[in-house]
């Protein structure tokens, strides 16, 4: 029989030990609200400094595990104006969430939260952070080691973007959009195996859109446009993401042409590249994208005529071609995509008749092809999903009457055909439609009774 006194010294030990980790949690936590709650302020009003252990297992916002140690903080929308995240968060060493956004919190991120050990879910969004996002405090030092999730959206953070790379092994979310982050994409990010969510959107960032990107196989999102000035085109390489979902590159200064190879992407939903300076044809290639919902391709300098290809994309439901350089017709396909919504191809150079079957086949809500030069008129059933709100023909050469169908449509709410050649008579109820809130018909040769 083992002797009891040893085993019974074990025992006390273990306790005490417990017992010192508990104890700088509850500190911690008293620690955080002091600096989270301005003295004015009664949030968090139940977290009680003077509470013995487990009680601050109870506080509002925090959980704990079986040897009442803090696991999770979520304090979402509470307002905390002007508080800040103090350096004890260290003490929390068995925090896995963090959990503060829409806080209005500011300071800084501190150093320390890089160092805890359980740290999986980081969410730091819709607040007013300022300065660098933490960085490794030496080599060898532990950095987010166990870190799955990263959202730090909708602050002002600034510097370059942490160094995330192959030892984060199960980072899955990386949003650090709408911030200020300068300096170039980090090549390291490559190397997130097991990322599924990339947003950069909406910062500073430099330099090349890195093609070893491609190496990402499980992202799923990807945003990297908005105040991004990058320099060069879309790497072809990113036809490689075999399960991108969402794909926005919109606004960051990209140019030359759309890559053929994007046409790869075959779970793609979402493809926006507006507002650069792309140029070049279309690629017909892209009517391989049989899931795509959205493309937008406005705002750039593409040539050419609207691709044969893009018949395929039957699961399309808005089109944004619109100020670009474009020629040729308005293909008869478009007519018979079976869930379009919005078609905006406005100042092109597109001439030729409007497709007759345009609205017939499809739930239209949203007709703009203004400032081209299209002839003849406007097809019988625009309005025949029963669904159109907006119609804009205006600075175009279409003639003819405006139809009784197009009069008796009663969910319109914008209506613009000026600067055209439509004559005849005004239909009487195209001005007693319930929705309208504009009518223009400048500069046409319309007639009759108003």
């Amino acid at each position: 029989m083992p002797p009891l006194v040893p085993l019974l010294l074990l025992s006390v030990l273990g306790s005490t030990s417990a017992s010192a980790s508990t104890d700088r949690h509850v500190n911690a936590l008293v620690k955080l609200k002091v600096a989270l709650v301005p003295a004015t302020s009664n949030a968090l009003a139940d977290w009680d400094p003077a509470a013995a252990p487990p009680a601050h297992c109870s506080f509002s916002g925090v959980s704990c595990d079986a040897a009442a140690r803090v696991v999770g903080i979520n304090l979402t929308g509470i307002p905390l104006q002007g508080g800040v995240l103090p350096p004890e968060m260290a003490l929390l060493d068995a925090l896995e969430n963090l959990t503060v956004t829409a806080c209005s919190l500011a300071g800084s991120v501190p150093a320390s939260l890089a160092e805890l050990p359980a740290l999986r879910h980081l969410n730091l969004s819709n607040n007013n952070f300022t300065g660098p996002f933490p960085a490794p405090a030496g080599a060898g030092e532990p950095y987010f080691p166990v870190l799955e999730v990263v959202d730090a959206y909708n602050n002002n953070l600034s510097g370059p973007l942490p160094p995330f790379g192959a030892a984060h092994t199960r980072l899955r979310y990386l949003h650090l959009g709408g911030n200020y982050f300068s300096g170039a994409i980090w090549e390291s990010y490559a190397d997130l195996t097991a990322l599924e969510y990339l947003g950069l959107n909406g910062n500073s960032l430099s330099g090349r859109v890195p093609a070893s990107l491609a190496r990402l196989k499980r992202l799923r999102e990807m945003y990297i446009g908005y105040f991004n000035l990058f320099d060069g085109g879309i790497p072809p390489e990113l036809g490689e993401l075999d399960s991108l979902v969402r794909l926005d590159m919109s606004s960051c200064n990209l140019m030359g042409p759309i890559p053929p190879e994007l046409g790869r992407l075959a779970h793609l939903d979402t493809l926006f590249l507006q507002m650069n300076r792309l140029s070049g044809e279309i690629p017909t290639q892209l009517g391989g994208l049989r899931n795509l919902e959205s493309l937008d391709f406005s705002m750039n300098e593409l040539t050419g005529e609207i691709p044969a290809g893009l018949a395929n994309l039957t699961s399309l439901t808005l089109l944004h071609l619109f100020r670009n350089h474009l020629r040729g017709n308005i293909p008869e396909f478009v007519a018979n995509l079976p869930n379009l919504e919005v078609l905006q191809v406005w100042e092109n150079n597109l001439t030729g008749n409007l497709p007759a079957g345009l609205g017939k086949n499809s739930p239209l809500k949203m007709l703009d092809v203004a400032t081209n030069h299209l002839t003849g008129h406007i097809p019988p059933d625009l309005c025949a999903g029963g669904m159109l709100e907006v119609v804009v023909l205006m600075e175009n050469c279409l003639s003819g009457p405006i139809p009784d169908s197009l009069a008796q449509c009663k969910t319109l709410r914008r209506i613009r055909l000026g600067k055209t050649m439509f004559s005849g008579s005004v239909p009487a109820q195209l001005f007693d439609l319930p929705e309208t809130n504009m009518l223009q018909l400048t500069e046409d040769l319309l007639d009759g009774k108003l």
